[in-house]
Parts: C-alpha cells; sequence; structure tokens
C-alpha cells in the first residue's frame, strides 16, 4: 500500500471512529493536536440553568401612553431636525416670517375656487384642536422619530366642502411652494380627519415641525405630510392613487406609529 492509499485508510478509519464515539469526539492527523469540542445543547442548557437568577416576586412598573403630547422643543428635536430632509421637503418659512398673509387656495374639479389665509383659518369657526401623532417612515424600533403632539388647523374637508366638488372627483393634489406634491384618493380624506395645522404644542408651527402649514393625517406616515401648501386641487385620475398604509403604496408598515416588532417576535 503506498503512502496515498494509507492515508486515505487512516482517515476513512478515524471517520468510523468518530461515528461510533458520538458528537463529543474530537479527530487530530498526524502531528495536530486535538482541539477541544464544542459543548453539546444539553451541556449549555444545563449551564444556562445554573446561571439564570430567578425571582419569587418581580417589582417594577411598566407603563406605556398614547395620550400625553410632547412639548415644542421634543417635537424639533425629534422631527424637524431630520425631517427638515423628509416628508415634505425643506421648509421655506422661518422664525421671523409672519405667516397670517400666506395664502391657501382650493382649486380643480370644484364649483368654485375657494381661496383663504392662515389668518382667516386663525379664526375659522371649524378649527380642530386634535392629538395626534408624527412618526418618520423609516423609524427604526423604538426609534425617537415619533411624537405625539397638540395640534391646531381646519380640515381638509372643510375646505373641499366650501369649494364644492364636481362629480367624478377622486383625487386631491396638496402642492407645497418649492413644487413638492402629494396626491390622496378623495375617499381617504372624506373618511379622516385631516387637518391642515398651523399650531403644534402651543405654538406657531415653525417652530417645532418648521413651515407655515402642514398637511396631518391620522395613522398615516409622516411621508405624506406635506409643508408649506400653497394649493389643494381636486382632480379625476384614470389611476386613483393607492391608499396610505397598504403594499400597493408601499408603506404598510407594522405596528405604527412605531415600525415595531411584527407577528412572531421578527423585526419589521
Amino acid at each position: 500500500m503506498n503512502n496515498v492509499a494509507k492515508k486515505a485508510a487512516g482517515i476513512t478509519g478515524s471517520a468510523l471512529m468518530l461515528a461510533s464515539m458520538g458528537s463529543g469526539a474530537v479527530v487530530a492527523f498526524a502531528d495536530e493536536p486535538a482541539q477541544p469540542a464544542a459543548p453539546s445543547a444539553e451541556a449549555v442548557a444545563e449551564t444556562t440553568a445554573q446561571e439564570t437568577v430567578m425571582l419569587d416576586e418581580v417589582v417594577g412598573t411598566f407603563t406605556f401612553t398614547q395620550v400625553d403630547a410632547a412639548t415644542k422643543e421634543a417635537i424639533h428635536k425629534a422631527m424637524a431636525t431630520a425631517g427638515q430632509y423628509l416628508c415634505g421637503g425643506m421648509p421655506i418659512v422661518d422664525a421671523t416670517e409672519d405667516v397670517s398673509e400666506w395664502s391657501l387656495e382650493v382649486t380643480g374639479m370644484v364649483k368654485h375656487d375657494y381661496l383663504t389665509t392662515i389668518g382667516d383659518l386663525q379664526e375659522d369657526p371649524e378649527l380642530v384642536n386634535l392629538l395626534m401623532g408624527c412618526m418618520c417612515a423609516a423609524n427604526p424600533v423604538d426609534g425617537a422619530a415619533v411624537v405625539n403632539a397638540e395640534v391646531i388647523g381646519v380640515p381638509v374637508n372643510t375646505l373641499l366642502k366650501r369649494a364644492g366638488l364636481e362629480s367624478g372627483a377622486n383625487t386631491v393634489v396638496f402642492r407645497s411652494a418649492d413644487g413638492y406634491e402629494v396626491a390622496l384618493p378623495l375617499i381617504y380624506l372624506q373618511t379622516r380627519l385631516c387637518p391642515i395645522v398651523f399650531n403644534v404644542a402651543g405654538a406657531p408651527i415653525v417652530e417645532s415641525m418648521g413651515g407655515a402649514n402642514q398637511l396631518w393625517l391620522g395613522s398615516t406616515s409622516a411621508r405624506y405630510f406635506a409643508r408649506d401648501i400653497v394649493s389643494i386641487t381636486v382632480e379625476q385620475r384614470d389611476e386613483v392613487p393607492a391608499e396610505p398604509g397598504t403594499p400597493e403604496a408601499g408603506d404598510d408598515y407594522a405596528n405604527l406609529p412605531n415600525v415595531g416588532v411584527a407577528f412572531g417576535g421578527e423585526i419589521a
């Protein structure tokens, strides 16, 4: 038997011996030192059990709230700093500007165009004061880019009713001063309380989110929260925009408002 054959036979014999010795065996060839075997699952379980500390009584508190509102400073830190590059683009209004004359027009498939200003909206009889959530679509599990905020504004539906909708309308387009656009299904807005907000946390929105005004949508990603809106255009489209929060829109995130842990413990 030549050397190659002898080596092959030795390996084969060792493999057979390993099979008979069980998974804890170690094989060393030639002058190689034997390596310690990896611990078995049973051994790991036993060690873990010995190191586990069991308490008869667990003392502590866990709290969770969706009714507390953040301060304007907290909102600015969580949402405006990073959000100025997202969620509607950069705001074009700074804190030194008087936005009372900022105009907003409802046009398109309406019976008559409706023009208003932020100053007029501040005195509007259908003004609403709401506690709403705002979340960045890219916010990770336990991420900081999510807030509850007290907001003041006028519902989009109020503005649409004043303009009067024409038959066949199915889409509403929100256009910002810098050209940014958000298109939403008309039915989506009609079945939700979606305000054009100009006051957040008791102060002009420029001091927290930035800008002169902003569209807020309940239980919806902030990617749709267009700001510095100058026109709301009602249209009829052959293909109506996908409803937010659906696979068709590409933002069917699990466990809004924090893109949390999906069913089964997997990270969404």
